[in-house]
């Protein structure tokens, strides 16, 4: 059995993450709709084309950043499900230990460091490769 942290300093790191994720997403969505806001705001034709094709650019950064957020609440939501089941610490994949350093870095992995490699190579041969994060992605 994989050595894992202690259990309530596992949930604190979890909580700890959880919050940090959930604010990072609010500063986002805040400051996307604020960037909207003022795109909204200008009388039609003031702004140039580049410009405009910058602040789409920066707008397309933010939903990728807030997709990748969201990917990683999710994973921390699983983890801690997988807590109150008593399968932390356990692959989702093959159902072995994952390491305790893998979770020290982690605290959210749900695979161990092989299965995640294994899903990384399927991911990257697939049509298409690596598009960024998923909704499916496994840490």
């Amino acid at each position: 059995m994989t050595t894992t942290p202690g259990t309530s300093e596992v949930r604190a790191r979890l909580e700890d993450e959880r919050q940090r994720i959930a604010a990072e997403i609010t500063v986002l969505i805040k400051a996307d709709r604020g960037s909207e806001a003022d795109r909204a705001g200008r009388s039609g034709g003031t702004s140039d084309v580049a410009e405009q094709a910058s602040e789409t650019f920066e707008h397309d950064n933010s939903l990728a950043l807030l997709r990748s957020l969201r990917v990683t609440q999710d994973q921390i939501e699983r983890a801690v499900a997988k807590f109150e089941q008593g399968t932390y610490g356990r692959c989702d994949e093959c159902g072995g230990p994952i390491a305790a350093e893998r979770l020290e870095a982690i605290p959210y992995a749900t695979l161990c460091i092989d299965c995640k490699g294994k899903s990384e190579r399927r991911r990257s041969a697939s049509p298409g490769g690596d598009r960024g994060p998923s909704s499916t992605a496994a840490v």
